[in-house]
C-alpha cells in the first residue's frame, strides 16, 4: 500500500514540476538550402589523376518535416525534433590538368547530391519574450544518397581537341562501389538556430547546420565545407505550462 502511494505521489510530483516548468509540442516543415565545395585526393583508379576540386554550383533545395517537443526549464529549454529530411548538394569542377606533356584534359562536369536522413536534433537554447536562440547537436540517420553526374572531358593535344568523353551516370552513395565518395551512415552536425512564436500557435525558425563532428564521406581524406540552411514554421498542437 505504502509503495502504491509513494509512486502515485512520484507520478504526480513529476507531472506537476512537467506541467510548471512548461511544455509545447508542435508539428513543423520547411525548406532546406545546402552549399558546399570539396576536394577529394588523387585516386588514379577512380578517375581522378590529380586531386580534384568541386566549387558550389549555387544552392540545392530540399525538404524537412516532422514533429517537436519543447520542455522549459530556468529560463532555458530543452528541444528534440525528429524529421525526416532531404537535402541536395550541387557542384561543378571545371578544372584544367596536365598529367603528361602536352597533353591537356579539362573538366566540363556537374554533379548533384540527393541525401534522404531522418534528423534527430537535440538543442538547448533560451528565450526572450517571442524570441528563441538555441544551438546543439544533429543526428543524421542516412536512409538514402545518390549522386548524378553530367558533363564532358574534353582532352587536347598542342590545343587541338583530340577527344571528348561525355558524362551522364548515377551512384549510389551508400555503397563501397561508390569509392571516396562513400558517405557515412550516421553524419553528426552542429546546428544553430533563431525562432519567434506568432500568434495562434504558429512558429518560424531559421537555422544553420555544419556536419563539423562526423563529416560526411567514410574516407577522412575527402575536404571540403558543407552548410545547410533551414527554414521552417511549425504549428503547436499542445501547449501544457506556458
Amino acid at each position: 500500500m505504502k509503495k502504491g502511494l509513494l509512486l502515485i505521489a512520484f507520478v504526480c510530483l513529476t507531472a506537476s514540476v512537467a506541467f510548471s516548468q512548461g511544455i509545447s509540442v508542435g508539428l513543423r516543415g520547411g525548406l532546406t538550402l545546402t552549399s558546399g565545395n570539396t576536394t577529394f585526393p588523387a585516386n588514379a583508379s577512380q578517375g581522378r589523376p590529380i586531386e580534384f576540386k568541386n566549387e558550389s554550383d549555387g544552392l540545392g533545395a530540399g525538404f524537412t518535416v516532422g514533429g517537436v517537443a519543447r520542455i522549459n526549464f530556468a529560463g532555458l529549454f530543452l528541444q528534440g525534433e525528429l524529421n525526416y529530411a532531404q537535402f541536395k548538394l550541387k557542384q561543378k569542377n571545371n578544372q584544367a590538368y596536365t598529367v603528361t606533356a602536352p597533353a591537356t584534359t579539362t573538366n566540363n562536369i556537374k554533379s548533384e547530391s540527393t541525401l534522404n536522413a531522418f534528423n534527430i536534433p537535440i538543442l538547448v537554447g533560451t528565450k526572450l519574450g517571442p524570441l528563441r536562440a538555441y544551438i546543439g547537436p544533429s543526428f543524421l540517420f542516412v536512409t538514402s544518397a545518390e549522386q548524378k553526374t553530367t558533363g564532358d572531358v574534353t582532352s587536347k593535344v598542342g590545343g587541338v581537341t583530340v577527344n571528348t568523353t561525355t558524362v551522364d551516370n548515377t551512384q549510389d552513395l551508400l555503397t563501397s562501389d561508390a569509392g571516396d565518395l562513400e558517405v557515412k551512415p550516421l553524419i553528426i552536425a552542429v546546428e544553430a538556430g533563431v525562432g519567434i512564436s506568432l500568434p495562434m500557435g504558429l512558429e518560424a525558425d531559421l537555422r544553420y547546420a555544419v556536419p563539423a563532428i562526423t563529416g560526411v564521406y567514410k574516407n577522412s581524406d575527402v575536404k571540403g565545407f558543407l552548410g545547410i540552411l533551414s527554414l521552417s514554421v511549425g504549428y503547436r498542437l499542445v501547449k501544457l505550462g506556458l
